[in-house]
């Protein structure tokens, strides 16, 4: 079999299985594959699930379908990345279940870029826009790809940043890529394209539905090194996304919103369960394992015992506040008065066993 048939039996296959989760799962614990499911008789399929009009396709559309998906999508300027090519995003194969295939509008090199979710309300207003501008212009400067779902709010205010600082940004859709979701954000999403890429794991013709959203958030959290989350309410699918990463293996970050506030009770809850506070670009890029450019020290209003901490820390090791304290010949408050001021100040951050200095 040449790899265009295996190709085409491949999506064939996916046409008839994805939109029928149930009979899926039967045909992976069954190990029937794409070549195997047209030779199924009919009673054989309608036990594995597969409705009437399911069956009829499979026996006798079965490759024509795969075709006509093939040809529309090129019509349509959209790509093909099979799990095997080289443009498979590496993170995304280690996730449960990963799609065989994707399908990509726009600029598919982008898929081998290191990437972060950022997910968070639609309903995000002023404070989480405040955060990200001051988070992620950096993390694209540093050619961190910002991945996000595109809805209103904190997904769009990601991608609005990262395109305003011609950072690298990756869509996930939450329908197939005929029905770029959601339609008010039409401008965004044509600029995400042109300059991004947009993808998804659903047939062409897929409507976006409510169903098919924690779907779509499993692929922004596998694709993704690690996620950001900022304002998000206790029940949101941003904390759906959350808990995927974390199965999944992946760093969870969070922005800390007040303490009275309902749309930032789902961050402040993911700090309270071990998330990563995050106040600065650094705080992740140090993650990545990017050291932040140091900034020059005449910029900061700097106090003279600040200064003195700077040059303990110079060298970018962690230091721990009993070596500063021994250091400085200062109290202990003294000194951790001193690291919260520089931590506020985004030049120094807070790390397992002391304090690190990053501008």
């Amino acid at each position: 079999m040449t790899g265009s048939q295996d190709q085409h039996l491949r999506v064939a296959f996916h046409l008839v299985a994805s939109r029928n989760q149930k009979a899926r799962r039967r045909l992976i614990k069954k190990h029937i594959g794409p070549a195997a499911l047209p030779k199924l008789k009919p009673n054989e399929l309608e036990l594995l699930g597969f409705q009437q009009e399911e069956i009829h396709q499979i026996k006798n559309r079965y490759l024509e379908s795969a075709g006509a998906e093939i040809q529309k999508a090129a019509a349509n300027g959209v790509a093909f990345i099979f799990h095997e090519d080289e443009l498979y995003p590496k993170m995304l194969k280690q996730i449960y279940d990963p799609p065989d295939f994707l399908y990509v509008l726009g600029n598919k090199e982008m898929l081998r870029t290191e990437k972060l979710a950022v997910v968070g309300s639609r309903k995000a207003g002023n404070y989480g826009w405040q955060s990200l501008q001051r988070i992620l212009p950096d993390l694209c400067k540093a050619g961190i790809a910002i991945v996000s779902g595109m809805a209103y709010g904190i997904d769009a205010m990601a991608h609005t940043i990262a395109l305003s600082h011609q950072g690298l940004t990756i869509g996930i859709n939450a329908g197939g890529l005929l029905h770029l979701y959601p339609a008010g954000n039409k401008g965004m999403i044509d600029r995400i394209i042109q300059e991004g890429c947009v993808i998804s794991e659903f047939s062409l013709d897929t409507v976006p539905r409510p169903y098919l959203f924690p779907i779509r958030n499993r692929i922004i959290a596998g694709i993704s090194r690690s996620i950001l989350v900022a304002e998000a309410a206790l029940k949101s699918g941003s904390l759906i996304t959350a808990r995927l990463g974390l199965e999944q293996n992946r760093d969870i970050f969070a922005i800390p919103g007040r303490i009275d506030a309902p749309i930032s009770q789902g961050t402040n809850f993911l700090i309270q369960q071990g998330a990563k506070l995050i106040t600065c670009a650094a705080d992740i890029l140090v993650e990545f394992g990017i050291m932040p450019e140091l900034t020059p020290q005449e910029e900061f209003n700097l106090s003279k015992n600040e200064e003195k901490v700077l040059e303990l820390m110079e060298d970018g090791e962690i230091k721990s506040v009993d070596y500063l304290t021994e250091q400085m010949d200062q109290s202990v408050s003294a000194v951790i008065s001193l690291l919260m001021g520089l931590v506020l100040k985004s030049i120094v951050i807070d790390e397992s066993g002391g304090y690190r200095r990053v501008k």
